[in-house]
């Protein structure tokens, strides 16, 4: 696991590095355990639903590195 993730409720999950690589070398993470979170990609953020009490966080996304 390379990052987790854990809800206030104290749901918790992990994101994992499955090998593989874009054309630009950064790597693809995929859910740990995709019941216990669900995602949404949208035009310029991420949101993360906690699947036990249905909190979202929400993870903007910023300049794109140079």
């Amino acid at each position: 696991m390379m990052m987790s993730l854990e809800c206030e409720c104290g749901n918790r999950t992990g994101l994992f590095a499955t090998g593989d690589r874009d054309e630009h070398g950064r790597e693809y993470v995929e859910l740990e355990d995709d019941d216990r979170f669900s995602y949404e990609i949208g035009e310029d953020s991420i949101v993360f639903r906690c699947s036990f009490c249905g909190y979202k966080y929400r993870l903007k996304q910023y300049a794109p590195f140079e």
